[in-house]
């Protein structure tokens, strides 16, 4: 099974870690240091055409250069995005209430930093079964 994940992380050896777990578990990642050089920033993440999303899982650290990880969850989530709430995932080291409040109604998993890496696999294997169950 082979999961596309979209990874916002501006720390470089976080991003690399996050690509490495998650290529060893069978996705492909594309990954950027920060949400405005993402392409998807531009347009809705969700191909419209095959009213399906363009990625299966969605990862992102909030606390980044230009635009929070949050605020493109948002942004994605006005669009129209139709990825799963539950493949949509903020990691950050100090999120405030309004941002606890704001992630709970995208209703997209929080990591608080130091990730649990246990408990983030735990979220992929849910995801992932979530996916293979979709298609059988």
């Amino acid at each position: 099974m082979l999961y596309r994940t979209l990874v916002l992380e501006d720390d470089e050896s976080t991003r690399r870690l996050l690509s490495i777990l998650l290529a060893k578990r069978g996705h492909q990642v594309i990954s950027y240091n920060s949400p405005l050089r993402c392409p998807h920033l531009e347009w809705a993440i969700c191909n419209y055409t095959r009213n399906e999303p363009c990625f299966d899982f969605l990862i992102s650290d909030n606390m980044m250069p230009g635009m929070t990880g949050l605020e493109f969850l948002e942004l994605q989530d006005r669009r129209g995005c139709r990825l799963d709430s539950t493949r949509k995932a903020l990691m950050s080291g100090l999120l405030h209430e309004q941002e606890k409040l704001a992630a709970a109604r995208l209703d997209c998993r929080v990591f608080e930093k130091p990730v649990n890496w246990s408990e983030f696999c735990r979220w992929l294997e849910q995801g992932e079964a979530l996916k293979v169950g979709a298609e059988s």
